[in-house]
């Protein structure tokens, strides 16, 4: 799971900006528009309720967790079994305040947002 080459036009964008070849807000103006996947401990209904997305904890900040491709997800089905497609800014704004987001963790192509970030993220990309 962790050796996977990009399965998306998003993660190659990924790994490009990872890489340092591609600026880092030209990524994010790409990612927030793109479709992510949540996972979730219940179904989620349209209007957003429901919403039990799976957390980590990453070093006392609890952050939610986001994937890219359905082939970044592995084990971590077992933990929240539903599964929600949203795009990255839909997501952003539903985090509450005070939680981060990591973005497919456990891989190679990943990285966290702080909390602070994900406000700076909507402010700066958020439409």
């Amino acid at each position: 799971m962790t050796d996977l080459p990009p399965q998306t036009p998003v993660e190659t964008l990924l790994q490009t900006a990872m890489a340092g070849t591609l600026p880092i807000a030209a990524f994010m103006q790409a990612f927030v528009a793109s479709d992510v996947l949540v996972l979730t401990g219940s179904l989620v209904t349209p209007d957003g309720s429901g919403f039990d997305p799976l957390l980590f904890d990453k070093q006392g900040t609890l952050h939610v967790a986001v994937f890219t491709d359905p082939a970044r997800i592995g084990p971590h089905a077992q933990q929240a079994p539903h599964q929600i497609r949203w795009l990255m800014r839909d997501v952003l704004q539903r985090v509450p305040g005070g939680y981060g987001v990591v973005i497919n963790p456990g891989t190679a192509l990943g990285f966290e947002i702080s909390p602070a970030g994900v406000g700076e993220i909507l402010k700066d990309f958020g439409g």
